[in-house]
């Protein structure tokens, strides 16, 4: 590629002004104190500038790796250091919630799953009900080797990943693309593309996060006919199937994805310059491996086969339950919420999404046209690339009408991974076909700047998503303690702002018990809207039993930092928890600040 003919600036010294700011956010989270009690948006926790400084850098880090290319700096390794300081920025946007002092960021699953990797170390053992222990003992090693509580280790699992998927992401580019291309796609593939999924450390966006590793590996076999190399993709396949079972059965339909790429390729039907590709070890081979682990290991679960069951139902019967897509036409025709508020809903939980499908459609849409213009070099695993971009972004689409028990979010993540991994080429293929450089290169940064921006505010659950925050407290954790030791059994109980059976199963591990010994299910819809003061003078006559109720600073500051534009849709008010006090058929039994457990007493008896 011919270099810009444009005024250069020393990208070294960009660099070290990335470094700088490096210098600067470290500063700004490390003055900045822990947060002292749940707070709704982590955004919220450090200033504007914080934010900005965060997202500079990372473009500077970007701008390094794209000039390097653009300007035909092959002697310069400087595009090295802007790789690094890409990692550095997003490893400290990723241990924010160390920062702040979490003592663990994920209210649902996570809080399980430290359960689970509790309930291994007290028995030695995975258990009959645990289904994909990979990351209950990854945990554990780690707690293990560094003496830290399993709770308070399990986020930095997500970290960990995270940079090794990025990591991965390029060596797999490296290793299939040409020089050029391969830097050129550095920038989409370094992104933080998975969003939520990269401070989720549950089994499925961490396995799908791994994909990248394996496809490298799959591709350095065939490049290599290393033996070693043929070791570790049967390790990792293996591992993979492990994670999760639907990860598996995605991986299987990359496979095939494969497989009809290497037909084409084979029969002379599409033009391939690395024809010479060829290994003993090709897909078929990897995907009975697939299959012989997944039957080995998860046929033996109820859990999945019931889960197989029901995806089975849906799909034939003519009836089906409520989709994503009628969630979300239901929620708008009930609130009919301002256009603005759509957008930025719709702009950090999809944006990512929507550029890089829609970079990738374009360069799929370029390589059709070459194809038909009898012009096309594309290889299998660029083909492959673009069937997996296709498959999984057109997967979304049941996903999102049906009710198959997954969110379509499942199989769009894939795309968006193959859609990272294409982004680059499409720039690549206009660079060289225009005669217009300079529009390129703007282009390149104006969307480089709209992924850094999205994803960025896209990272974690907060009120821009209309999400609550996923953090933790201890005054969370030392009330459901208190309460799950010294409530009468014998009572219900009503949460709100919290879920128990999670927060127990963080606490004790999650043998021994079942579900409704903590919380009947009867009993999770907490308490009804205003504590039925529009209907009763007290709480008490809503009920025909004495019962506990606990509620947490999550809970009373939900509406009002989540919706605060749409007040006529609240559940709850300041009036309604002042009043809550006030009642005499309530009684305070225990508090800690964030954490509130109450004795409401029925009128039925008086």
């Amino acid at each position: 590629m011919t270099g810009l003919p444009t005024r250069n600036v020393d990208t070294r010294w960009v660099v070290t002004a990335g470094f700088g700011l490096v210098v600067a956010l470290t500063y700004v989270l490390f003055s900045t104190p822990p947060a002292p009690a749940y707070e709704m948006s982590i955004y919220e926790a450090y200033p504007w500038y914080f934010w900005g400084m965060a997202m500079v850098a990372l473009l500077i880090g970007h701008y390094a790796v794209v000039e390097h290319v653009l300007q035909d700096r092959s002697g310069d390794s400087t595009w090295r250091l802007g790789l690094l300081l890409i990692l550095v920025v997003e490893a400290l946007l990723l241990l924010l919630p160390y920062f702040r002092g979490y003592p663990v960021y994920g209210r649902g699953d996570v809080l399980t799953h430290v359960g689970q990797v509790i309930s291994i170390q007290a028995t030695g053992m995975a258990g009959q009900e645990n289904i994909y222990p990979s990351v209950h003992f990854l945990v554990l090693s780690f707690s293990y080797a560094t003496g830290v509580e399993p709770l308070h280790l399990i986020n930095a699992i997500g970290v960990v990943v995270s940079l090794f998927s990025m990591v991965a992401s390029f060596a797999l580019v490296a290793s299939v693309y040409d020089r050029t291309r391969a830097l050129l796609s550095l920038p989409f593939v370094t992104l933080l593309v998975g969003g939520t999924a990269h401070v989720n450390p549950s089994p499925y966006p961490q396995s799908v996060l791994l994909i990248p590793f394996v496809l490298f590996l799959f591709f350095k076999e065939q490049q290599t006919r290393s033996t070693a190399v043929r070791v570790a993709l049967v390790l990792t396949v293996t591992a993979l199937v492990v994670y999760h079972p639907l990860t598996t059965l995605f991986f299987l339909f990359v496979l095939g994805v494969y497989v009809v790429a290497r037909y084409v390729h084979d029969r002379g039907i599409l033009v391939e310059r690395d024809a010479g590709w060829r290994s003993a070890v090709g897909a078929t081979p990897v995907a009975h491996l697939a299959v012989g682990a997944f039957a080995a290991w998860y046929l033996g679960f109820s859990q999945v086969t019931k889960k197989i069951q029901t995806v089975v139902q849906t799909l034939v019967a003519s009836e089906s339950g409520t989709s994503t897509l009628d969630s979300y036409s239901s929620t708008v025709t009930e609130t009919s919420p301002e256009l603005i508020d759509v957008l930025r809903i719709a702009l950090v939980n999809y944006g990512t999404s929507a550029i890089l499908l829609t970079l990738a459609g374009l360069y799929t849409l370029w390589a059709v046209v070459t194809i038909l213009r009898n012009r096309s070099d594309l290889s299998a695993y660029r083909t492959t690339f673009i069937g997996g971009f296709a498959l999984f972004t057109g997967l979304t689409i049941p996903f999102l009408v049906a009710d198959l028990v997954v969110g379509f979010g499942r199989p769009l993540m894939f795309g968006r991974l193959f859609a990272a991994l294409l982004a680059g080429s499409l720039f690549y293929a206009l660079y060289r076909a225009t005669e217009s450089k300079r529009t390129v290169r703007v282009g390149i940064y104006v969307v480089l700047a709209g992924l850094v921006v999205i994803s960025t505010f896209g990272l974690y659950y907060s009120p821009y998503a209309i999400q609550n925050n996923h953090q933790v407290t201890e005054s969370e954790l030392d009330g459901a303690e208190w309460t799950l030791a010294f409530r009468d059994s014998g009572n219900p109980t009503t949460q709100y702002g919290i879920n128990l059976r999670r927060f127990r199963d963080a606490l004790y591990g999650t043998t021994g018990y079942t579900k409704d010994e903590v919380i009947p299910a009867s009993t999770t819809r907490g308490p009804p809207a205003h504590f039925n003061y529009t209907e009763h003078d007290t709480l008490g006559d809503s009920y025909d039993t004495d019962r506990y109720m606990v509620l947490t600073r999550n809970g009373r500051i939900f509406y009002e930092e989540m919706y605060p534009n749409y007040r006529e849709f609240w559940r709850f008010e300041d009036e309604d928890f002042q009043r809550l006090e006030r009642d005499r058929t309530v009684s305070h039994v225990y508090t800690n600040g964030g954490y509130d457990t109450y004795l409401v007493r029925t009128t039925d008896d008086e």
